[in-house]
């Protein structure tokens, strides 16, 4: 290409971004630098990664690319392949190696930043091979006869308040015609008082 190795550098690591498989393979062979940084300390392994192109990613390990490589941020390919989702490249770099416990600058792992986004899926990943981070992902389900089971529970909740309600105010009804009747008693209106308070509870 007679491109100097800064060139080079940069034409790699744009072709692992974009997904353009020939053209890394043309940067590999003209030597370019399979771990070279960019000025945010990337490399072509963050880039292919973070947006999935798990050919790309399998080329440049197979070239010689670390896993473990920081770019400024502290964040290892392994990082950005689980902050984005994507299964087969964090497969891909685990069978290379890739630590799963490592830290960025803020602290979090790789397995931290699958958690954030829910990712069971990689994380179910992670826990299945021999990292050292000793995660274990439990899924929560419900069977579908115990939700029923649970709805029906709240339904028949909601009937026996309605019942309720309409048994008071009965009761209500009925205590005041006793009271007018009885001229004005005032039992029967201390009755109709409390079911009255009872009511608006």
């Amino acid at each position: 290409m007679g491109a100097t190795a800064e060139e080079l550098l940069e034409f790699l690591i744009d072709s692992a971004r974009y997904g353009d498989t020939d053209d890394v393979k043309v940067a590999i062979q003209e030597k370019a630098a399979v771990d070279g940084q960019d000025s945010a300390g990337r490399t072509a392994l963050h880039m292919a990664c973070a947006n999935g192109h798990v050919d790309i990613v399998l080329l440049l390990l197979e070239a010689g690319a670390s896993p473990d490589v920081k770019n400024a941020d502290g964040n290892t390919p392994l990082h950005w392949a689980c902050l984005n989702g994507q299964t087969e490249a964090v497969k891909a770099l685990l069978a290379k190696g890739a630590s799963a416990a490592v830290l960025n600058n803020a602290g979090r792992t790789p397995v931290d930043e699958a958690i954030s986004r829910d990712f069971t899926a990689i994380l179910e990943t992670i826990n299945s091979c021999n990292t050292g981070a000793g995660i274990e992902v439990e899924v929560e389900e419900v069977e579908p006869d115990a939700a029923a089971a649970g709805s029906s529970a709240a339904a028949a909740a909601a009937a026996d308040d309605a019942d309720m309600e309409e048994d008071m105010e009965q009761a209500l009804e009925e205590q005041q015609q006793a009271a007018a009747g009885g001229g004005g008693s005032s039992a029967a209106a201390e009755l109709a008082a409390s079911a009255q308070k009872q009511l608006n509870l």
